[in-house]
């Protein structure tokens, strides 16, 4: 273990000592380290958002109304964009540099300020949420300008890259001042995330100058997932703290946990890599960001499906309409998402996308989605939602396709060839 690193994290790592030289290298160049893995900072970064997915399932499940739900959305997005930011930024310039390591620290701070902020009235919390947020845009900014210090001709992408997100900073920052008319509150965070989010976008074309490591970026944006399916995990566990232990309750909490391995199966066994490797070898930067931002609706959905899982334990044996919503719905837009990172990677290969476990996965989003019109109860959900995720997971863990594509993937990415 070197660097702040550990051992069992390991990307690939040179005995005689390549790491150090690759790291030093990737200060210098304002560009990632040709081998760089997952440190310490960064996981114990990840782990802050265990805490905030938790705040944020709590905010929903107390109250599951539209109103909430569209708060929720927006706090959500903000979170996710928050770990984003910061996960680019390692991907792109490195986890070993100072800028990256006092910016990182500085910033899981100011998430767990933003986690403190995600639970109550948005006329209590609106103000901290916002300065919270505001500083840690900020920050980023600030780390981003440190690398024009080593690498002043990295000024193409930067520059740019700093103006879109300190102009959202501001933006978040201005919000503050609007706490007592929520609507001008919500508008002015929904017109920061635009501005976050689109900055990216519009400047795509440069970032072929700084593209996130194509192993690092994977791993971290997996362990993400991992997170958010263990919170299914965590809600099932709250929402069986009133229940006794009969079988009216074991039977569709371990249906719940038994959903949150299936999507485990699902999401890892899609091809990950193939988006980033294109972007790097031929330069189609529009497929890395849909392969990134897919991911937003995906950890959304899992959340939400979380907190549906999770009350229908609480409420075992009523009748909960409401309740069969937040598990229909956000299953429904699991498969879908799970559909299109397939079809996105499967068409930079000479694999037809359309194959048996897309299929699978399109079937997936109209069943889930059926889900919402049954009159079904806690128990029967919880097993028709795990009968679907779970043959689903069997479908295409067994489709030929899917260990096509893997091959694929690891001849590309060990042979460095375009796609």
């Amino acid at each position: 273990m070197s660097h702040g690193h550990p051992d069992s994290v390991d990307i690939e790592q040179d005995a005689t000592g390549s790491e150090a030289s690759s790291s030093a290298a990737g200060e210098s160049q304002g560009d990632a380290p040709d081998e760089q893995k997952v440190s310490w900072l960064e996981l114990f970064f990840d782990l802050i958002f265990v805490v905030a997915f938790d705040q944020l399932a709590k905010r929903l499940g107390t109250s599951p109304t539209a109103e909430n739900i569209g708060v929720f959305l927006l706090m959500f997005t903000a979170v996710w964009w928050a770990w984003a930011g910061n996960t680019t930024f390692a991907g792109r310039y490195g986890n070993d540099g100072r800028a990256y390591r006092w910016g990182t620290v500085t910033q899981l701070v100011s998430m767990a300020m933003i986690a403190l902020s995600l639970r109550g009235d948005v006329l209590d919390i609106g103000a901290l949420f916002a300065v919270a947020f505001a500083f840690n845009r900020a920050v980023l900014v600030v780390m981003y300008l440190a690398v024009l210090r080593q690498s002043p001709d990295a000024v193409h992408f930067v520059r740019p890259t700093a103006v879109g997100f300190g102009l959202a900073a501001v933006l978040w920052l201005a919000s503050a001042l609007f706490t007592q008319s929520p609507a001008i509150l919500l508008g002015f965070w929904a017109a920061a995330l635009a501005t976050d989010i689109l900055t990216p976008i519009l400047i795509r074309s440069r970032s072929l100058e700084a593209l996130p490591h194509q192993a690092h970026l994977p791993e971290r944006v997996g362990l993400l997932q991992i997170i958010a399916l263990g919170a299914i995990v965590t809600e099932v566990v709250d929402g069986g703290r009133q229940q006794d232990l009969s079988l009216t309750f074991l039977a569709p909490a371990l249906f719940a946990i038994l959903t949150s391995v299936a999507l485990w199966r699902l999401y890892f066994d899609q091809p990950r890599m193939l988006p980033i490797l294109s972007a790097h070898h031929e330069s189609r930067v529009g497929v890395l960001l849909v392969w990134l931002y897919g991911h937003l609706p995906f950890t959304l959905g899992v959340i939400m499906l979380g907190v549906g899982l999770g009350h229908g334990i609480s409420q075992v044996g009523e009748e909960d309409a409401a309740n069969r919503q937040l598990v229909a719905w956000p299953l429904a837009a699991v498969f879908l998402t799970l559909a299109a990172q397939r079809f996105n990677a499967a068409r930079l290969t000479p694999h037809p996308p359309f194959d048996r476990s897309l299929v699978t996965l399109l079937v997936g989003v109209v069943v889930s989605a059926a889900l919402a019109f049954t009159e079904l109860g806690t128990e029967p959900l919880h097993a028709v939602v795990f009968g679907i995720t779970g043959l689903a997971a069997l479908i295409v863990a067994t489709d030929p396709g899917t260990r096509r594509l893997g091959v694929i993937e690891e001849k590309r990415g060990g042979e460095g060839a375009p796609l």
